[in-house]
């Protein structure tokens, strides 16, 4: 009797697994052909419903694949990279050598987009383009083509339109309209930014808004006009431009739209302020602001969003389990009775747990509000340390100048005067010994007073300004054959106020010890790069990496203190690094 029930009992756990694994099976397909209709937040909640150590090792790579698609369109490319290296090296290990070669493109595409040289990305596609043209398979070669030309447009534009064309060819053949639509628009648009051929431009990009309203495409709709837009305002026709940017904002289409009209306000508001409209400028670019924060205050709401979607997704599971069971065969009534009995007490178990996070939400949700009132305070603390800076940089710079104009001059006359003094006098040996000694002295107490004058901001940026004091600091931290210090100066001919070169000095002061004191790298490259209306900095080391969301509390506080500092000079500070692949920071300062 005992080993009929444990029979009994077996069965039923298998069955129940199968069901699971099956279940599973058309939910991830049902996920990847609406993949993208729905939004974030769902996509997320789906993928989190799936068991991933159930499936094969095919399915186990699209689900990382979707897992990267969805951090990706949200914007979180630390998030999206992760798991395309996991999705790729599960494809390649199942021999779907398409999906791991589309990956390749996609990575390729991320290292793009954050601003890498083509030469760190290239090896990448070039694997694309070598299993692409041997597949010969038409849509991944379009995929391949699309992304090498896109890579190319702004060092090679020439070069960049032949992909594009052979591209285009396939497409037109295996009648692939997506991908025509994509390739008119982005020949359209390397002749518009890159070769300055307007009538080129726009007769490429009036045929992919054609296409596009012919296949009721909206994004496709919205890219054209934009792109449209951008050639108006290149020759001065600055109605017709915001004519086609009032188009798109009233165009529908899901998944990163919040992101494109971040974009899309900045073109607006730059468009209005070559209009001289700065009112109107003003009013795009508070918009873009408020988008901004909207997009910021997604992740401080993902964790307790996180916990919530899991367990109401795990409920629904349940439900949808027992429902299963209700419709089965009479000769399973016996295994339908054990299976409910086993769920009703794992549901027991979750109700138990799905209590325990609500407490755990709320302690999250006062220890947001903590940080919130912290962050106040600091803001308070970063004022405070400014004025105090700001009076020591007055302090300074006041005493340089009474030695330079007071005790300068005295010890410059003082040594006019000595020489006329010896003059007037007989020339002896002893008398030219005498002489030499007092004119040395007198001459380096001058240098010394000089170069004290000279150290006139903070003993940081000096007389030369900015550059030559990040070049001084990289010497000095810089040690031979253990760590390689590197300043890049690009466009940088003019000196910026005094208390803007101070604080860019200690942003890049702060980093540099960051790096040293936690990254243990060997190389550090410090680019500094000025255009018509902004400075950019970008600080990268070879270290090991780091995941922000593991920073400790304290460990953090300096890299705070400099977000605050940029936000101050309505800049923009980002941080790329992942574990194991060095830091790259991003400061971008408006002038």
């Amino acid at each position: 009797m005992r080993a009929s029930l444990t029979n009994i009992f077996l069965f039923t756990l298998i069955f129940f697994n199968s069901l699971t694994v099956f279940s599973q099976d058309q939910q991830l397909l049902k996920l990847e052909a609406e993949f993208d209709k729905i939004d974030y937040n769902t996509r997320l909640n789906k993928l989190k419903g799936i068991d991933i150590s159930k499936l094969s090792i095919q399915e186990k790579a699209l689900v990382e694949h979707l897992y990267g698609k969805t951090y990706y369109l949200y914007n979180s490319g630390s998030g999206a990279v992760e798991h395309f290296i996991k999705a790729k090296n599960l494809y390649l290990k199942a021999k779907d050598y398409d999906k791991a070669t589309e990956l390749s493109l996609t990575l390729a595409e991320q290292k793009r987009l954050s601003e890498y040289k083509y030469e760190e990305y290239k090896p990448l596609l070039d694997e694309a383009i070598k299993y692409a043209e041997k597949s010969n398979k038409g849509n991944l070669l379009c995929t391949t083509y699309l992304e090498v030309g896109i890579s190319l447009q702004e060092s090679e534009p020439q070069k960049a339109i032949e992909f594009h064309e052979k591209g285009l060819k396939i497409a037109q053949r295996i009648k692939n309209q997506i991908y025509e639509i994509k390739f008119n628009r982005n020949i359209g648009l390397t002749y518009c930014e890159f070769l300055k051929d307007f009538e080129k431009a726009l007769y490429y990009q009036n045929l992919s808004l054609e296409q596009s309203k012919k296949l009721n495409y909206t994004e496709g709709i919205a890219y054209a006009y934009v792109n449209l837009a951008s050639i108006a305002r290149k020759k001065g026709e600055f109605d017709k431009a915001i004519n086609y940017y009032s188009i798109v904002e009233n165009l529908k289409f899901d998944n990163y739209r919040t992101n494109f009209n971040i974009i899309l306000n900045q073109f607006i508001s730059d468009t209005y302020r070559q209009m001289k409209d700065f009112e109107k400028a003003i009013e795009y670019l508070d918009k873009k602001k408020e988008l901004e924060e909207i997009v910021s205050k997604r992740d401080e709401e993902k964790y307790i969003r996180d916990i919530n979607t899991k367990y109401e997704t795990r409920e629904k599971e349940l439900e949808n389990q027992e429902l299963k069971l209700k419709d089965e065969k009479n000769k399973l009534v016996i295994y339908s009775f054990i299976g409910v009995f086993l769920i009703f007490l794992a549901g027991a178990y979750f109700r138990i747990s799905h209590i325990n996070k609500k407490k755990k939400i709320a302690e999250q949700e006062r220890l947001i509000q903590s940080q919130k009132l912290e962050n106040v305070l600091k803001d308070q603390e970063l004022k405070e340390i400014d004025k105090i800076l700001e009076g020591q940089e007055k302090e300074r710079l006041k005493i340089a100048n009474d030695l330079h104009d007071n005790l300068g001059s005295i010890l410059a006359t003082l040594k006019l005067n000595f020489q006329n003094l010896y003059s007037q006098k007989n020339n002896n040996e002893n008398g030219q010994e005498l002489y030499n000694k007092t004119n040395e002295l007198i001459e380096e107490a001058y240098q010394k007073v000089r170069g004290m004058a000279h150290a006139k901001n903070a003993g940081v940026i000096g007389s030369e300004g900015l550059v030559p004091a990040v070049q001084n600091i990289a010497k000095k931290i810089a040690i031979p054959g253990k760590l390689k210090v590197q300043v890049i100066p690009f466009g940088m001919s003019k000196r910026f106020e005094n208390a803007m070169e101070v604080s860019l000095f200690r942003m890049i002061q702060e980093i540099l010890t960051n790096a040293i004191k936690h990254a243990e790298a060997t190389e550090i490259t410090i680019s500094l790069t000025q255009d018509e209306d902004s400075i950019n900095i970008i600080i990268e080391d070879n270290g090991k990496g780091f995941n922000l969301k593991n920073i400790a509390k304290k460990e953090g506080m300096g890299l705070n203190n400099i977000t605050k500092k940029v936000e101050q000079l309505n800049g923009t500070f980002n941080i790329d690094s992942f574990e194991g692949k060095g830091t790259t920071i991003l400061i971008d300062i408006p002038l």
